[in-house]
């Protein structure tokens, strides 16, 4: 019964569901049966001509012709003004003032429009569109091709590196070997003496028992003497050790992001010109996934993602620790130890910044809230501080004597390790280098805020590229910049209100979209994959922004 009502007919005049058999050549509507039986006896239309509907033909059942507005009428007019067919009651209702014509000027009119249209397409939009299709087709048939060139380059490394982990699974392997050789000689050595020594005692002891026995007393003073020395050579100390060192093997720190850094990276460019772009970066249009803003201070610098639950704000003497849920400062941690900006979070949870009254001191903020001087650098200006994946200390600062920047490198004791100052030509690397950070590969990326660049050395401090104005997007000012877990730098560009998303061989790869949002970035901070903060100093708010 279900089906049969949805395979009925609807009756135009009863508007049930029932299977409407009949149709009026004259009104053109369908009918049920009873709704025909009275339409044939009314006064006004016992004249009209009712047909079976399987009768009638499509040119009759003019479904489109019904007005949309009113669906019992049909449309006889043409309103010029709204360019619709309309029925006799749209005319006196909505349409009341238009201009009208009659259907016959739309079927004269609506053709050649058509006929135009249809040229355009056969004439413009057709061979463009074979072109383009060819173009998008070949595009694909390049990329699939690209796909499959690249999967074999990934196979193929894929057994190089198996093929070379198993060499130098031998290789130590034998090392090892001849390391244990080595060990286990002196034993092997010692212990076949005392084997021999021992067993000779024994000899020397058996034969004096038969000396005895046959009682041949002349021989007996020599055998005994000679039975006490090999008893004194061979008598064992309580304390008897022998000096061996052992040969551990240490292994190195392989995980999983250091693996895929060495494996390899996907490019954008021709093969053996890493630095070339075959296309532009993409603007990527952001959204705002959370806002917090702290009034009371004016011109927020810097943001620290501090735990999973907190965030650090800086600006320049004050630090306000803030609870990235709730957004409500838990305190102010600058002001009580007297510090200074730049600030960063040890791994062990301790912060470290600069000293409020000493610009060219790192003070390290025990546990019990004791300050503990960690460098003293004398005269020289300290503008940014960063901790490598090491637990070491990056410092870049000027110096007061000769306006000149630089970049070192300390270790946990604080003791300096490496020194950046120049190229290899020896031309000055920075004139006042402030934000820094290292990248997965030991890359140190540097922002110079007087020369507007970013200076990029390589993990021994020897000078790589510069990353500085685009084609794209010119009046280039970074101010910030973190690494994410992929090996990308973010970096905060003023000058266009922008973020930059780029490579580890300085491609960029997207430009996030903050100024249409009206955000101003400056300091900046990755949240996890795919999710940063961005702090607005004139907003004095810190965002969370997706930048996938």
């Amino acid at each position: 019964m279900e089906q049969q009502q949805q395979c009925a007919i609807k009756c135009d005049l009863c508007d049930t569901i029932e299977n409407a058999i009949k149709f009026c050549k004259h009104c053109r509507e369908t009918m049920c049966e009873h709704c025909s039986e009275i339409h044939t006896k009314s006064i006004a239309s016992k004249d009209h001509e009712i047909i079976l509907r399987s009768q009638a033909s499509s040119f009759d059942i003019l479904d489109d012709m019904k007005c949309f507005t009113h669906r019992s009428k049909l449309c006889e007019m043409y309103c010029v003004t709204c360019d619709k067919v309309v029925c006799t009651k749209c005319v006196t209702e909505d349409h009341r003032g238009h201009e009208f014509a009659a259907l016959d000027k739309l079927f004269n009119m609506k053709p050649k429009e058509f006929y135009f249209l249809h040229k355009t397409f056969q004439e413009q939009v057709t061979p463009r569109y074979l072109k383009e299709r060819e173009m998008l087709q070949r595009q694909l048939s390049e990329i699939e091709e690209n796909h499959q060139a690249a999967e074999t380059e990934i196979q193929s490394q894929a057994e190089t590196l198996r093929k070379g982990i198993d060499t130098v699974e031998e290789k130590f392997k034998r090392m090892l070997t001849a390391i244990m050789d080595n060990e286990k000689l002196p034993i092997k050595k010692m212990l076949a003496s005392r084997e021999t020594s021992y067993a000779n005692l024994q000899k020397a002891i058996k034969e004096m028992r038969t000396l005895l026995e046959n009682r041949h007393l002349s021989n007996i003073p020599l055998r005994l003497e000679n039975i006490r020395q090999r008893l004194s050579t061979l008598s064992l100390d309580d304390n008897f050790t022998i000096c061996s060192e052992k040969h551990l093997f240490e292994k190195s720190d392989i995980s999983q992001e250091r693996l895929e850094t060495f494996f390899g990276q996907f490019t954008v460019g021709t093969a053996g010109d890493v630095r070339k772009r075959t296309l532009p970066p993409v603007k990527l249009t952001v959204f705002i996934r959370k806002a917090i803003k702290k009034t009371g201070v004016q011109s927020l610098s810097s943001v620290i993602v501090v735990n999973e639950t907190d965030l650090l704000i800086c600006h320049k003497t004050f630090g306000f620790l803030i609870n990235k849920e709730s957004g409500q400062v838990q305190r102010e941690v600058f002001q009580s130890s007297e510090l200074h900006e730049p600030a960063v979070m040890l791994s062990n949870g301790l912060l470290m910044a600069r000293d409020r009254k000493s610009q060219n001191k790192v003070i390290t903020i025990l546990a019990n809230q004791a300050r503990s001087v960690f460098l003293d650098l004398n005269s020289d200006v300290i503008t940014g501080l960063h901790l490598t994946r090491k637990n070491e200390i990056l410092l870049s600062m000027v110096q007061e004597e000769d306006c000149a920047g630089e970049v070192l490198k300390f270790n946990k004791a604080g003791q300096a390790v490496l020194r950046i100052y120049q190229k290899e030509t020896g031309e000055a690397l920075f004139a006042y280098p402030t934000s820094l950070a290292e990248n997965l590969n030991g890359d140190i990326w540097v922002v110079d805020i007087e020369s507007n660049s970013i200076e990029i050395v390589d993990k021994f401090g020897l000078y790589r590229f510069s990353y500085k104005n685009s084609d794209i997007l010119k009046n280039f000012k970074p101010h910030s910049l973190t690494c994410d877990s992929n090996g990308n730098v973010l970096i905060t560009d003023t000058g266009n209100d922008t973020i930059h998303v780029v490579d580890r061989d300085g491609r960029a790869l997207r430009y996030l979209d903050t100024h249409s949002l009206g955000i101003q970035p400056k300091g900046i901070a990755v949240e996890g994959p795919g999710l940063l903060w961005t702090l607005d100093s004139d907003k004095n708010t810190c965002y969370l922004l997706n930048y996938f």
